[in-house]
């Protein structure tokens, strides 16, 4: 049966960055695929437009989260997982609670909500699917304290890294206050849960129900 060639390298190339937990490098995909650079550069160039790969430390090429948005729809181990945990987070701090993953290393990417079942406090709603800059926000800035310590690291990220959760004020939506924790996820370069909620909130309980949360999901994407 006759295949599209470029069709059947890039589903191959995805393929193997899905089995790699460390990511690959372009040259490693060239070379597990048996073509040249420069066929592999326009493999992963395309598949990044879709989101579906995202350049992480070191330009190694991982899922991203266009592959986990896609996924949702059969019901993936981390969303499957993610769904009841999210909603147990939003009746616990009576505010919606977001899973968010990185994509690439610029962007956070919002991927699933929850909302609680009495809801008490006004509620700020994300859109599912749309990105914000990984600097930006709660969600995005415990991902980033996941990583090493860094010189560049901002003030934000050196307390969240400290706290084990990050707190935001305002960067997102006026008014809107998020706190959020990150975890680490198998062949993905991020991902975060946290809440969100307009006014003052208890940041100190926040702060442990996010942890909470996170550590719960880290051990069931590790199942």
């Amino acid at each position: 049966m006759a295949t599209l060639q470029s069709l059947d390298r890039g589903l191959r190339a995805l393929s193997l960055v899905s089995l790699a937990p460390e990511g690959l490098t372009v040259a490693e995909i060239a070379t597990r695929l048996g073509t040249d650079r420069a066929t592999a550069y326009r493999i992963v160039d395309t598949l990044e437009q879709h989101a579906l790969v995202a350049r992480g430390v070191g330009k190694r090429i991982r899922l991203g989260a266009g592959a986990v948005v896609f996924a949702g729809r059969f019901q993936p181990q981390l969303i499957r997982a993610a769904g009841p945990v999210l909603q147990e987070l939003a009746d616990a701090a009576g505010m919606a609670a977001f899973l968010s993953l990185a994509q690439g290393d610029d962007a956070c990417v919002p991927v699933l909500s929850a909302e609680p079942a009495r809801q008490t406090i006004f509620q700020v709603s994300y859109r599912i699917g749309a990105g914000h800059p990984l600097d930006k926000g709660a969600n995005g800035i415990a991902i980033l304290a996941l990583q090493p310590a860094a010189r560049g690291d901002s003030e934000a990220v050196r307390q969240a890294r400290d706290a084990g959760y990050s707190v935001t004020a305002g960067e997102l939506q006026q008014g809107a206050v998020g706190v959020a924790a990150g975890f680490e996820v198998p062949h993905l370069l991020g991902a975060s849960v946290g809440t969100v909620a307009m006014g003052e909130v208890d940041v100190g309980r926040l702060g442990e129900l996010v942890r909470g949360a996170a550590a719960r999901l880290a051990q069931l994407s590790r199942a």
